[in-house]
């Protein structure tokens, strides 16, 4: 056993130091593009069986409204946010002043709800945002908590995808936010290709990290790094475990 650990971790080193681009999302040669999103190559086939499975057993438009993001795109929507030019929320969506908050309250606020550049599972293409489209037009999705919850307009849904994770029967997906742990708050309608996602997680450390925040100016930089343990602790490294 101690051998085999030994080779996965020398695996993961190798894999780490060819995969920096990818996993901080500044390449996309893994990535093919499908109805306008862009996905991991190798997680198509696995959604395409799993919305086969939902529009079977529920009647479901299984469908994806957010994959794929930019290393660039991420730092757009966190430097908009930082500045004030687009809303932060509460955990009860409710609009944020963050002109009465301190550097390190507006990291946290923004970092409960979006990742910072560099550290977005958005990055990997194996991470995807669902909704139903039998029950709701992709203009209307608001991808929020009182969707998915009974009630919600995502609910049979939700249920359905409840079941089958209890069952492991997801198809290799589940939800890396399927609890709020103090970290990122619960994302019921965001799941991982957790064969990928797994490895990938694995292989993103601290330094990595580190490294694609000294590499490029972001808003609130120096504050980021100053608490950076904290914060990759936090809202990176702390997510619900797969059972696949």
């Amino acid at each position: 056993m101690k051998v085999f650990h030994k080779q996965m971790k020398q695996i993961n080193q190798k894999l780490m130091k060819g995969n920096y681009e990818l996993l901080t999302g500044r390449c996309e040669l893994h990535l093919y593009k499908t109805n306008d999103f862009k996905l991991h190559k190798d997680i198509i086939s696995p959604f395409q069986a799993l919305q086969e499975l939902a529009k079977k057993e529920i009647n479901a438009d299984l469908q994806i409204i957010s994959s794929f993001r930019s290393y660039e795109r991420q730092k757009h929507i966190w430097n908009m946010k930082v500045s004030g030019k687009r809303e932060i929320f509460d955990d009860n969506e409710h609009p944020i002043d963050i002109t009465v908050l301190q550097p390190k309250e507006i990291i946290q606020k923004i970092m409960r709800f979006s990742a910072l550049p560099g550290a977005s599972r958005h990055h990997w293409g194996t991470d995807i945002d669902i909704y139903d489209a039998n029950e709701c037009k992709k203009s209307d999705v608001k991808l929020t908590h009182n969707e998915c919850i009974k009630g919600g307009v995502f609910e049979k849904l939700h249920c359905w995808i409840d079941e089958k994770i209890s069952l492991n029967q997801l198809g290799g997906f589940y939800r890396p936010y399927a609890q709020d742990l103090g970290g990122v708050a619960l994302e019921k309608w965001h799941i991982s290709y957790a064969p990928i996602s797994s490895l990938y997680f694995n292989q993103y450390d601290i330094n990595l990290l580190k490294k694609s925040l000294l590499v490029d100016e972001i808003l609130l930089r120096e504050s980021i790094l100053d608490n950076l343990e904290f914060l990759f602790k936090q809202y990176i490294q702390n997510i619900s475990q797969t059972t696949t």
